[in-house]
């Protein structure tokens, strides 16, 4: 069992996690969910023990019984086989087919190490992890750099996985099928969900719901008492009363504020009339990549374009966008379709501009409105002043998404346009090319993308593994109930003749509990024990103003 007990990291003064406590049991999947620079990776670091903290305390991880992938490995031996190999104890059997199973050939078994990308790196990173079958495999962002075959792969070893799983991913296909909890990294505090990906969006939504009603009531009763307070305390009759009141309000646990849930939609100009028949690939070659292709997209046609790394489909869309010439074959584009083009590695974006000045030299806006366009995807000053190149893999994406908006296509070709996006992010991408009326052509390893959107798919290269794409209903986000609290409501008459004192002690208790309600509240995770603790705060209050309201009779 891994146990977290209030784990508190700053950096300078910038506080990054605060309070964290959370419990894994043995064996269990659990992925870390959070916005990009929420915390993950300083808590996975911590986990590790790469990262120092500065308070609370960390049991159940011994560094022999951890497994970790590195974002940038360094590999030593002569070969890919024999780097896996040196791992451990590890069987030449197994090691292939997990090689194999992440995409690698058996030519590239001879190959050094060294001589791989980047991205390849990753994957050896994480065979070297898999292979050995830890006690405890932790990973970070595990299905970047892999193509959706080797994500399948990736996913069923999980899943069969017999030792403990934590996962940092912004992959929701891989959210909703490998894992059983997610943590919720926000605002520097850890909430540990039940369930996979659609569960744990519906659970979010009615905690932070019912956690909103409960800290609006509260507020309502501060208010209610402050301006007792404000109008009593100078007043020989009632300043007893008013200083009793005050008291009420610094013993007050404040139940906290729940993060704001509004993210900044992605609207699509509505898609112009074209032809029918929008994009014609026929019998297309190119290098030796691409042999002799075809295909057809219609009309409001939303088509996914698959296959593994290498195949070419990068490539493909560069042809048809007419940044590259196929040596033979011919491409077709139909009446009136304008074409919008976003690329895996946004070319189409100049490196030495800022935001404001693409849009301006793009579209000749003024910085104003280039402005308000870029906030509408969450880039605001300190982002839009830098230039291009300093920008993240995300606000790249984001700057790009922006163009393409402002072009009006009504035929939009995408390369990974989640990439390096956190989950609300892709949540708004999802949305807005859901109700686009256009047609569109998108390559991604996103599938829970490709469930959600594609209208159907187009494969490039050998088709002969299970990808686990189905057409499934979009998951629907429950509304909070509302539901009668389970918590009887303290008998609140008392009798006339109690003594001064009893009450004073009742208003003591009552006091005291509802501190624990509150305290129960700001830790609460199941949105139905929330909406319990809810109506007992509400039914608190009541009781300690009927108390205190006795207790004032009686000083008359």
């Amino acid at each position: 069992m891994i146990q977290l007990d209030k784990v508190t990291k700053f950096y300078g003064e910038r506080l990054i996690l605060s309070d964290v406590t959370f419990k894994i049991n043995d064996g269990e999947k659990i992925g870390i969910v959070g916005k990009n620079g929420a915390g993950k990776s300083t808590l996975v670091k911590i986990m590790i023990g790469t990262e120092t903290f500065d308070a609370g305390t960390i049991g159940g991880l011994r560094a022999e019984d951890v497994g970790f992938v590195e974002q940038t490995p360094n590999f030593f031996a002569s070969t890919l086989l024999d780097e896996i190999l040196s791992t451990g104890e590890v069987e030449e059997f197994q090691a292939r087919k997990i090689l194999f199973g992440l995409g690698f050939t058996d030519a590239e078994l001879k190959k050094s190490p060294q001589h791989f990308s980047g991205g390849e790196s990753a994957k050896i990173s994480l065979a070297k992890a898999l292979v050995v079958e830890p006690r405890i495999l932790i990973l970070d962002e595990p299905t970047n750099h892999l193509d959706i075959y080797s994500i399948a792969f990736l996913e069923d070893f999980v899943k069969n996985y017999r030792g403990t799983v934590i996962a940092v991913t912004h992959d929701r296909h891989f959210l909703q099928t490998c894992v059983e909890k997610i943590l919720d990294i926000e605002n520097g505090r850890a909430t540990l969900y039940p369930g996979n990906y659609e569960k744990f969006v519906q659970l979010k939504t009615e905690r932070h719901a019912a956690q909103l009603k409960a800290y609006e009531r509260q507020q309502e009763e501060i208010a209610k008492l402050e301006d007792f307070v404000r109008r009593n305390k100078v007043r020989a009759s009632t300043a007893k009363r008013a200083r009793s009141r005050q008291i009420a309000l610094d013993r007050m646990e404040r139940i906290e504020k729940p993060p704001s849930t509004e993210s900044t939609a992605i609207k699509l100009h509505d898609a112009n009339e074209s032809a029918n028949r929008v994009l014609i690939v026929d019998n297309v070659s190119f290098k030796g990549i691409i042999k002799n292709f075809s295909a057809e997209i219609l009309k409001s046609e939303k088509i996914g374009l698959i296959g593994r790394n290498g195949v070419g489909k990068s490539t493909l869309l560069k042809i048809i966008v007419g940044e590259l010439k196929a040596d033979s074959g011919e491409i077709k584009i139909g009446n009136r379709v304008k074409v919008g083009y976003l690329s895996q590695g946004h070319e189409e974006l100049n490196a030495n501009f800022t935001p404001l000045e693409e849009l301006n030299y793009e579209f000749g806006l003024s910085d104003e409105r280039a402005r308000s366009e870029l906030a509408r995807l969450n880039l605001f000053a300190n982002v839009v002043e830098k230039t291009i190149a300093d920008l993240s893999g995300g606000e790249k994406t984001r700057v790009a998404l922006t163009k393409l908006i402002l072009t009006g296509a009504n035929f939009l070709i995408l390369d990974e346009p989640t990439n390096h996006l956190d989950l609300p992010a892709r949540e708004a991408i999802e949305a807005a090319l859901n109700d686009f009326d256009g047609t569109i052509l998108i390559v991604t390893h996103d599938r829970y993308l490709l469930d959600k959107v594609t209208t159907r798919t187009i494969q490039l290269g050998i088709w002969n593994e299970k990808l686990g794409i189905e057409r499934t209903p979009k998951p629907q986000v429950s509304k909070p109930k509302t539901q009668n609290s389970k918590l009887k409501a303290q008998s609140l008459k008392l009798k006339s003749q109690v003594p001064l004192e009893k009450i004073e002690a009742q208003i003591k208790m009552a006091e005291m509990e509802l501190k624990m309600l509150e305290h129960e509240i700001n830790g609460a995770v199941d949105p139905q024990k929330l909406s319990e603790l809810a109506a007992a705060h509400v039914e608190k209050i009541a009781e300690i103003d009927e108390l205190y309201t006795r207790w004032e009779e009686m000083q008359c």
